[in-house]
């Protein structure tokens, strides 16, 4: 009671004092938190900004470049010339002389209906000439007379580029004609890719059209309104690409692609109405934050520390006169759980001296009654045996010849004569129970054994109505043993799968004999009741059984427990999945036999 009444005075000493501390230390740590990330947020954005300022120069440089050179190439008198329908010539070696020199991936001359009729890749399997681009929005700027410039996936090579055009006039004749440029952006995109940060830039429709990202090329950053979406498959900007919106979450200026945090600078390209976006790494703003929350905890561990330090003087003194009592309460606590234990082994190793008590008394009676049946039942089978071998002798008299007639009671008496012998046998292996035999082992072909046990159980079978299935793997299998005692084993475990079927809906029984490395296994199963839960091992037990009152001994898997134990095997059992129980017999071949002996 006295320490009981110590423990709760420690309990509520400076509990109240703590609570409010730890509290308020969280509440200032989160502030912190909050004003840290902030301005280092800020700071990410400016360094972004910084990053990002060269590629972006870059990137409207490459733009501009090419610019001037479609309106350049209007000029050229051979390509006005083939425009108004004279003969090209080698107008497309001097297209490919032009995409060369200025390194554009393809140049390309349109006639007023789109049809391309030179072109710089027209040696290419996949080349422009004899293509229509009349749908194109630069083609169509152009032959209204405007500079044209456009961003697509190529309908012919399925590479994505910009388009730059300018339109072919003659000064009588007008417009006749269109020059276009294709420049390939994926070298540019390949520089981004070995960034610490990452470029992205997208369209006006919010549309990702160049990526150091590949899994982020032609991703929208919003789901697309269905008009926007027939124009841009009407102008067939980007092929058949889904245009599925990617996984973005913006807080702030800080933005999350993919479970990935950024702190992002956009800038506007000037051209195509693009807008640029240079994502810094979150973590480069996260590790400040922890340095300066590093910083904060320490100064207020610091201050708890000296706070505890002060109230622990106040309970120290409680503490001391505490931990002798429970000291001495510890001491009681353990010597009472050890006698308890000690009460419970010698419990538990009394009740198995009575069970083993039990069982012994039970097998000794066993013995005297199987003796006994076996002397009784010794004369009377040898009396049978006598009668059948008279009944199949010659009904002729000595000295005369003639042939006994062989009828369908031949085929009886040889049935009933093998029943006989095993009816024997069955006796003699009565004396288990009074005495050890010493029965020499012969090799025994295990598919014997089998076509023995079928012969006793197939009426027992047929009349319970049941569907039996026998898979012989390895017919030439051998085992060293007594093959009458093991049909009486395999007899028994079918006996025992009868048993269990006889309330069963579906009476299905299969045999199944294999081998494997060294070890032949007969499996007998059944779509009977199945084994209680936690029986599997009990059954093998003398006088363990789960059939009604009367109706057995629970000795028949004893007795085959043993048996099979004698030939250096085992006897085990198991509930299968589909219902009904499985019992195999597992033993060894005459090789591993041999090598167990030695």
């Amino acid at each position: 009671m006295q320490t009981s009444t110590i423990s709760r005075r420690l309990k509520s000493v400076g509990k109240r004092p703590v609570l409010l501390m730890v509290a308020a230390g969280l509440a200032l740590m989160w502030t912190g938190y909050r004003i840290a990330e902030t301005y280092y947020v800020d700071r990410g954005v400016e360094a972004a900004a910084r990053q990002a300022a060269p590629h972006l120069a870059s990137l409207i440089t490459i733009l501009e470049r090419y610019q001037t050179l479609p309106s350049i190439l209007s000029e050229d008198r051979a390509i006005i010339e083939a425009a108004l329908g004279s003969p090209e010539g080698s107008l497309n070696e001097r297209l490919a002389r032009f995409a060369e020199t200025t390194g554009a991936d393809a140049v390309y001359l349109m006639d007023e209906n789109g049809w391309t009729i030179a072109a710089s890749n027209w040696r290419r399997p996949k080349t422009f000439l004899g293509q229509n681009y009349g749908f194109r929005p630069y083609f169509k700027s152009a032959l209204e007379g405007r500079p044209g410039e456009y961003y697509a996936i190529g309908a012919t090579t399925g590479v994505p580029g910009y388009f730059v055009s300018h339109p072919v006039a003659d000064d009588e004749a007008g417009i006749v004609g269109v020059i276009a440029v294709k420049v390939d952006l994926r070298n540019l995109e390949a520089n981004w890719a070995t960034l610490e940060g990452k470029i992205f830039i997208t369209d006006g429709n919010g549309i990702i059209v160049l990526s150091g990202e590949p899994s982020w090329r032609f991703r929208t950053l919003s789901a697309l309104d269905p008009d926007t979406r027939n124009l841009i498959a009407a102008r067939r900007q980007f092929g058949t690409v889904e245009l599925s919106p990617i996984d973005i979450e913006r807080e702030g200026r800080a933005v999350a692609i993919g479970g990935d945090r950024f702190v992002e600078h956009v800038a506007e390209v000037g051209r195509l109405g693009w807008t640029f976006h240079f994502l810094s790494p979150y973590h480069h703003v996260q590790e400040r934050i922890r340095l300066i929350l590093a910083v904060v905890a320490v100064l207020l561990l610091s201050l708890a520390a000296f706070i505890l330090f002060r109230r622990s003087q106040r309970t120290h003194g409680l503490l001391i006169s505490s931990e002798r009592e429970r000291d001495e309460l510890n001491r009681l606590n353990r010597d009472l759980e050890r006698e308890v234990i000690e009460r419970r082994e010698a419990e538990t190793r009394l009740k198995r001296a009575q069970d083993d008590l039990k069982r012994t008394s039970k097998l000794a009676a066993l013995g005297q009654l199987a003796a006994s049946v076996s002397h009784e039942l010794g004369q009377p089978l040898s009396a049978m045996k006598t009668y059948i071998a008279g009944a199949n002798l010659p009904d002729a008299f000595p000295g005369e010849v003639q042939p006994r007639e062989i009828d369908e009671s031949d085929g009886v008496l040889q049935q009933l004569d093998r029943l006989v012998d095993r009816m024997s046998e069955t006796t003699r292996q009565l004396r288990f129970f009074s005495r050890r035999g010493g029965e020499a082992f012969d090799d025994v072909t295990l598919a014997d054994v089998i076509v023995g046990a079928l012969e006793t159980m197939r009426p027992a079978i047929r009349s319970e109505g049941v569907d039996l299935r026998c898979r012989i793997a390895s017919p030439d299998t051998v085992v060293r043993g007594g093959r009458m005692r093991l049909e009486q084993v395999l007899v028994n475990m079918i006996r025992n799968a009868l048993d269990s079927m006889q309330d069963s809906p579906t009476k299905h029984l299969s045999i199944e004999m294999e081998e494997d490395r060294g070890r032949a296994r007969i499996v007998v199963r059944d779509t009977g009741s199945g084994i209680e839960g936690g029986s599997e091992t009990a059954i093998f037990e003398p006088f363990v059984t789960t059939k009604a009152s009367g109706e057995g001994m629970g000795l028949g898997l004893a007795i085959s427990s043993e048996i099979v134990k004698e030939h250096g095997g085992s006897l085990f059992a198991r509930n299968t999945e589909c219902g009904g129980a499985e019992f195999v017999m597992e033993l060894p071949s005459p090789e591993t036999a041999d090598a167990q002996a030695e």
